[in-house]
């Protein structure tokens, strides 16, 4: 069995109610026998509207250049889900790219049946390298304490994946991978918070056309 640690990068959002947008996909499959990474998967993904802005490109490191293979969510996800394989953990620094999958592939009714077995990293390692530590740890500085010097540069989804693979490699003996699934429950949740994005967007164009 497989571990698949991933990052995502987003469209930096400039208003309140703007819809998160995944630009970026990075990722690394650990063979968890071996302790080894034994692939890498990188893809850039085309926002909505076909544009990634400046101030995103700047912040996730990437030229125009780059960005010219980016593919549509839907096409992306679907060649992300069978990189994947059959059985594997996904594995991630923190909640929010969970989230983030699931809340785009509801608003683009994709199906989350290959979404399984999420494990969030940075509790588990925060708490291996902080004792009765309540706060978030950082990757970067997560990376620092372990005594692992960081590749590449911060923000680029294959590069913090690259990153956390290697924590999860230190200390896997010590980690605790679980099964699990998106429940019905989580999916609803994302239903309605996209409904109410929907109207706040709804009346601040509504605002505006009236200024």
């Amino acid at each position: 069995m497989n571990a698949i640690v991933f990052d995502l990068e987003l469209v930096k959002r400039f208003r309140k109610g703007q819809l998160s947008e995944i630009v970026e996909i990075g990722a690394c499959k650990v063979d968890l026998e071996s302790k080894n990474v034994i692939d890498q998967f990188q893809l850039y993904i085309k926002p909505k509207s076909g544009y990634v802005s400046k101030s995103t490109r700047k912040f996730i490191k990437v030229t125009k250049e780059e960005l010219k293979d980016a593919v549509p969510f839907k096409q992306g996800i679907k060649m992300f889900a069978e990189w994947l394989g059959e059985d594997y953990f996904l594995c991630a620094w923190g909640k929010d790219d969970k989230a983030h999958i699931i809340n785009q592939c509801v608003r683009n009714k994709i199906k989350l049946d290959w979404f399984r077995n999420y494990n969030d990293l940075q509790k588990q390692i925060g708490d291996i390298l902080i004792e009765q530590s309540n706060s978030q740890l950082g990757l970067k500085n997560a990376l620092s304490i372990a005594g692992l010097e960081p590749v590449g540069k911060a923000h680029r989804g294959i590069d913090d994946a690259i990153n956390t693979a290697e924590l999860l490699i230190k200390y896997i003996d010590k980690i605790a991978l679980k099964e699990n699934h998106v429940t019905k429950k989580e999916i609803g949740q994302h239903i309605i918070k996209n409904k109410q994005t929907m109207e706040l967007n709804r009346v601040v164009k509504a605002s505006l056309s009236e200024t």
